[in-house]
């Protein structure tokens, strides 16, 4: 595991071109920086630094006050951090078996999903693939919700170091420039105080060593909850809803546009066609878990 983190700061750097401001087509707008690997922390907030800071002064004694729990359970976990205890650990539903290359699906074995499956198959994305870890549905189903909670941030952060360890391989071989959460609108963010999405692509980039880019996506209006609604009204709804801020270029980017659910891919696909529209080359989506659209039925 360590050799495959280290090999992430050897892949190649970006084939973006940054035009200089004596380029005619760039005169007056603000050119994506470099999107070489860097420190992430850099990249990130100073409310996320913030964070950090007072996690370290106080963890002791909140420690003592409160010792480490399993985040779904409640129960007693080793170490010196809320964790995962091993029998809520054992009900997650996830495989390593096949799933479709494109929309990340599972799928029966020796069948060829290089354009899609039976539910994908039909579609059109604005990116190219999606990675995903596990199945929304069951008690992981319930800890995704736990996770978006206003004191969820914690979970994400567990949910996307295993994510990591299983499909890190994976990640390694997209060689993509810049890590890129689905937004909220500001309303959504005002009564939520966290984002799912924004912790996930913290992580991976921190992990990485990739950049962090929340700044280039952006989500203006609300939209309703998509639960119950079928897959074309999904669509509508997030039609154009977001937006690359204006005379941000994003020319030959190679982006992972990271998300915490993806179902029917109606918000991934409208966030990617956002980032398309100013200039992206590439886009893969990476998401904790996938949504079949449907509730299993108890054996």
């Amino acid at each position: 595991m360590r050799r495959q983190l280290a090999a992430a700061s050897e892949l190649p750097p970006s084939r973006v071109t940054i035009r200089g401001n004596d380029d005619p087509k760039t005169q007056g707008k603000r050119v994506l920086m470099p999107l070489r690997p860097a420190t992430a922390t850099s990249e990130f907030s100073p409310w996320t630094r913030l964070r950090g800071a007072v996690r370290r002064w106080t963890g002791p004694a909140w420690e003592f006050l409160f010792p480490p729990a399993c985040v779904v359970c409640g129960g007693e976990v080793p170490g010196d951090r809320p964790a995962l205890c091993a029998a809520c650990r054992s009900q997650f539903d996830v495989s390593n078996g096949p799933k479709c290359l494109r929309c990340a699906a599972r799928v029966g074995p020796h069948l060829d999903t290089s354009q899609g499956c039976l539910r994908c198959r039909d579609e059109t994305f604005a990116f190219r693939r999606v990675l995903a870890w596990g199945v929304y549905d069951g008690l992981l189903r319930q800890t995704m919700l736990r996770g978006k909670s206003a004191r969820g941030r914690p979970v994400i952060l567990l949910l996307a170091d295993l994510f990591l360890a299983d499909l890190l391989p994976d990640l390694l071989t997209e060689p993509f420039d810049a890590v890129v959460p689905v937004p909220h609108d500001w309303r959504r963010r005002v009564w939520q105080l966290q984002a799912p999405s924004e912790t996930f692509a913290e992580r991976i980039a921190s992990r990485l060593q990739r950049r962090y880019t929340p700044h280039i996506l952006r989500k203006p209006r609300a939209t309703p909850r998509q639960a119950t609604a079928p897959p074309s009204v999904r669509r509508r709804q997030q039609r154009g809803a977001f937006v690359v801020p204006p005379g941000l270029d994003l020319t030959g980017a190679r982006l992972l546009l990271v998300d915490d659910v993806l179902t029917t891919g109606a918000t991934a696909h409208a966030a990617a066609q956002a980032l398309r529209a100013a200039g992206a080359a590439d886009i893969v989506v990476a998401v904790l878990v996938r949504g079949l659209g449907h509730r299993a039925r108890p054996a």
